[in-house]
């Protein structure tokens, strides 16, 4: 059997529809979810002509507070993120944890974006999904940030300077 190369290969792969045209998303930085023990910064997605509304704000604040009171989303260093994208179908709360130095533990929640139903948790599987094109924007950016705070002495200092340096713009 002829082996078949990788250029070759790409004929058949990678055909999104024709109808598809992508579009730009607006990341807006919010004020950060201080919680007892922690505290995520936090980031709404959103199409730049559909902002996140405020009371979907406010229900997935409450949502993710509730949750890390309940040990559902252990936050070891304190530190984290948090990405509330929203779209025509569905809205989707990403909580991002910095642990074991340079992991990012991720806790996915979905919920029906015409609706006020609560948020589910999406546990990882092969009909999970993980990140999008936008939601990885501000999720890089806090790769980057991440690192800097790792590479700097970690005192008081550097702890706000992570704080402050947030992702806001179209992506």
């Amino acid at each position: 059997m002829a082996s078949t190369s990788a250029v070759d290969r790409l004929q058949d792969l990678g055909l999104i529809p024709t109808t598809y045209r992508h579009h730009q998303r607006l990341v807006l930085p919010g004020d950060p979810l201080v919680l007892p023990n922690a505290v995520l910064k936090w980031y709404d997605v959103a199409h730049v002509d559909a902002r996140v509304a405020d009371d979907l704000r406010d229900r997935s604040r409450s949502s993710t507070e509730a949750a890390v009171e309940r040990g559902e989303i252990p936050l070891d260093y304190g530190l984290g993120f948090v990405v509330l994208h929203h779209t025509t179908a569905l809205d989707y709360l990403i909580v991002g944890a910095w642990r074991s130095n340079q992991e990012l533990w991720t806790t996915h929640a979905t919920r029906d974006a015409t609706g006020n139903g609560p948020f589910q948790v999406v546990r990882p599987g092969v009909d999970a999904s993980t990140l999008c094109v936008w939601e990885m924007a501000p999720v890089w950016h806090e790769r980057e940030v991440w690192v800097r705070y790792l590479d700097s002495p970690r005192e008081h200092a550097d702890r706000r300077a992570w704080l402050g340096d947030v992702l806001r713009g179209e992506v």
